[in-house]
Formats: structure tokens, C-alpha cells, sequence
């Protein structure tokens, strides 16, 4: 019988998941495991449920507000938006980050989502790497036992 050996620590040792990000002159020390997949997945819900309810409620906004209703109504979708942002950036970051980077990068929702859409690039990279990295092994495997190893003995 043939002992074949198998070293899964060395095997997954080209898996990365720890990065530093810096962010308003602040370095965070972030690892990209399952628990900040969910933090990251959880931001993207928010966000997209936030631009399907101004989507809803565009036809109303053109047809049958008048300027002070669409002024209130921005400034309510604004709000909102970066209520979002803060709270996940919370999540993701640490607490009270969210409010801090709001205020570092001048009290701006466009550019607090631009740190969080930075974000979720990384998010995206790191899970891209490490399954195009699973792809690779398995097909090498394929390779190995598919070019020449089926040969029959006889």
C-alpha cells in the first residue's frame, strides 16, 4: 500500500486574507475571512436596497413633487445614504470610523463611498484570487492525471 502524504498547510500558505488598508491617515489591519465577506455583503444590500427605493419613488419625483418636496426628498436620500456608509464602515473598520473618515475626507457621502467601494474591489480581488487559485489546482490535477497517467498496464 502506497502512503501518499499531504500538507494542506503548504498547499494553502499562498492564500493571503490579511491586508492593511490606510484610510483617513489611519492604517487598519483587516482580515478578508467569512466574517468580513458578510460585513462587506451586508454594506452592498444596504446600498442597493437604498437606490431601489429612489428608483420606486422616481416617477413620483418628476411628476408630482414640487421644489421643496424634491429638496426634502434629496436631502432625506442623502441622509440615508450616509447613515449606510457610517454604519458599515463602523462594521467593517471599527467603531465611530465611519463618523471619523466621514469628517477626514470633508464631510463628503460621495467620497466616504468611494472608501467604501474600495472596499468591496478588495473584497472582490481577494475571493476572485483565491478561487481563480483553486481553479488553477484543480485543473493542473486534471492535467496530471489526464496527459499520459491513464495508459493501460498490461
Amino acid at each position: 500500500m502506497t502512503v501518499i502524504n499531504l500538507n494542506l498547510d503548504k498547499k494553502f500558505d499562498n492564500v493571503k486574507l490579511n491586508r492593511e488598508v490606510v484610510a483617513g491617515g489611519k492604517t487598519y489591519h483587516l482580515v478578508f475571512n467569512d466574517e468580513m465577506y458578510q460585513k462587506i455583503a451586508d454594506l452592498q444590500i444596504a446600498e442597493a436596497s437604498l437606490l431601489d427605493q429612489l428608483d420606486k419613488r422616481k416617477e413620483e419625483f418628476v411628476d408630482k413633487m414640487n421644489v421643496t418636496q424634491r429638496q426634502e426628498f434629496m436631502r432625506d436620500s442623502l441622509d440615508k445614504a450616509l447613515k449606510n456608509l457610517e454604519e458599515s464602515l463602523d462594521k467593517i473598520l471599527g467603531k465611530g470610523e465611519g463618523q471619523r473618515l466621514y469628517k477626514y475626507y470633508g464631510e463628503s457621502t460621495y467620497l466616504l463611498g468611494r472608501v467604501a467601494e474600495e472596499l468591496i474591489k478588495l473584497n472582490d480581488q481577494i475571493n476572485g484570487d483565491q478561487e481563480l487559485n483553486y481553479e488553477r489546482k484543480k485543473q493542473a490535477v486534471r492535467d496530471h492525471y489526464t496527459k499520459g497517467h491513464g495508459k493501460k498496464r498490461g
